[in-house]
């Protein structure tokens, strides 16, 4: 294969991986060197593009449906009533903290947080510069921007507090773990820095690893038609192995759970083969390895429920709607229309 198709083909792969969420602005660095300087200048645009890919895995872009179910016995207002509420118009979902509570983005540079039960936000922080990627757990939110790293509490006030920077520009993933901070870019493995300051170590064990939901990584291949061969546990060091059902490609999987295709057709699985499933419109990665989202359609993998969504209406005939971490949201009526995932019950 000349220079030329190898970059034609990388410039393919990075394209395809921008819009599954799972690019690689670095995929040549592993080329000789005078393919590298032959190819800088096609990828430091391709890497402006990623950049700004980034941006949208933390605020998400909407997603049209063209084709919607619409409603009907199985909308999740009628299956999960408890899990869906409307916020005012000026906030955005981020992400699922609670049964009750979501964080959301205010329309003024801060984070607050939504209690569903008492209808009552308060602020959670202020920050100055837009965050590039977001992550949450029970007790605090973190967040990069400008190359640093931030973390703020949920439940007491005293505002944003800097962590320290975190190096790299491709960072895409994002946790807490603890009293760390843990992050994972494509190739490059998972890292952590301890939330009260330290110095970025990588995770033992992580090396070519690619976060999933904490403590899950995987080794994430940059082919977006390629299967990954396992699933870490990164606490333990447990590995679940991931065997593709027949004919199945470019899987994205949690411990349990999978998402691929077959020809054109959507396909979840588990990690282990089996129980496969053709699925309308889902990808990516399961939230809480159960929930996968797409096409106007939630899908509880654990349950194998299936709930309908609304969507805001489009001219087009379409349906507009986004989602955060654990949060599925579109405007409706003057406001903004939430599921929040985290209230559906554990089966």
């Amino acid at each position: 294969m000349t220079t030329e198709e190898k970059l034609a083909e990388a410039l393919r792969i990075i394209a395809d991986r921008a819009e599954d969420r799972d690019l690689l602005p670095g995929v040549l660095a592993g080329r000789r060197r005078r393919a590298q300087r032959r190819t800088r200048g096609a990828l430091a645009a391709v890497c402006a593009a990623v950049l700004v890919w980034v941006v949208t895995a933390a605020w998400p872009v909407p997603r049209v449906d063209t084709a919607g179910p619409g409603p009907g016995r199985n909308a999740v207002e009628r299956v999960w009533p408890q899990a869906v509420f409307t916020l005012p118009a000026r906030s955005r979902p981020v992400a699922a903290i609670s049964a009750t509570e979501v964080l959301v983005r205010g329309e003024r540079g801060t984070f607050e947080m939504y209690d569903a039960a008492s209808r009552s936000s308060r602020t959670v922080a202020v920050f100055g510069q837009a965050p590039r990627l977001v992550a949450v757990d029970r007790e605090r939110v973190a967040w990069l921007a400008g190359g640093q790293a931030w973390v703020a509490s949920l439940r007491a006030g005293g505002g944003a507090r800097k962590v320290g920077p975190v190096p790299g520009e491709n960072v895409d993933r994002l946790a807490l773990a603890g009293r760390d901070l843990v992050w994972s870019a494509p190739l490059d493995g998972v890292w952590r820095m301890r939330i009260d300051g330290g110095v970025p170590e990588r995770v033992p064990g992580a090396k070519g690893l690619q976060l999933v939901e904490w403590p899950w990584a995987t080794d994430e291949p940059l082919d977006v038609r390629a299967n990954p061969a396992r699933v870490v546990d990164l606490r333990t060091g447990a590995t679940v192995k991931v065997r593709p059902a027949p004919g199945v490609e470019g899987l994205r999987c949690g411990p349990t759970w999978c998402t691929g295709t077959r020809g054109n057709r959507t396909v979840v699985q588990r990690s282990d083969g089996s129980r496969s499933e053709v699925r309308r419109g889902l990808r990516g990665y399961p939230y809480r390895d159960r929930f996968f989202t797409g096409s106007g359609e939630i899908y509880d993998a654990r349950t194998r429920t299936t709930v309908t969504f609304e969507g805001t209406p489009l001219p087009s005939g379409g349906r507009q709607w986004s989602a955060g971490d654990g949060v599925v949201f579109w405007t409706q009526d003057g406001g903004v229309r939430v599921v929040n995932l985290a209230a559906v019950p554990q089966p």
